[in-house]
């Protein structure tokens, strides 16, 4: 178990992701819009909603989009969207230790 918190987690899992799908390149100025709990329980939450956006290459003219779902104990990523060219349908992740597996 890390010890970090939970949000920060989630964040850093939806971080690698974006990273493997764009490079690094492709995440100038991300930024997390919203970060709330999925499950709130007693305890920290371990599913997470993020919408974030970031600009995904260097001739982008405005940020892209996206609704990310993370779940801390399966490891699991879920990305949406939302807006910026072109459309994509829902894409699913899993983590690794390596790195994160498209399935």
């Amino acid at each position: 178990m890390s010890d970090k918190p939970a949000s920060i987690r989630a964040i850093e899992f939806t971080r690698a992701v974006f990273e493997y799908v764009h490079g690094n390149i492709g995440l100038l100025k991300f930024n997390i819009e919203e970060l709330k709990p999925v499950d709130p329980a007693e305890g920290e939450a371990n599913k997470w909603e993020i919408i974030c956006s970031f600009y995904e290459t260097l001739g982008s003219t405005s940020p892209s989009r996206y609704r990310v779902l993370v779940n801390l104990v399966d490891k699991a990523v879920d990305i949406k969207k939302l807006s910026g060219e072109p459309s994509e349908p829902e894409k699913k992740f899993n983590i690794t230790e390596e790195s994160p597996e498209k399935e």
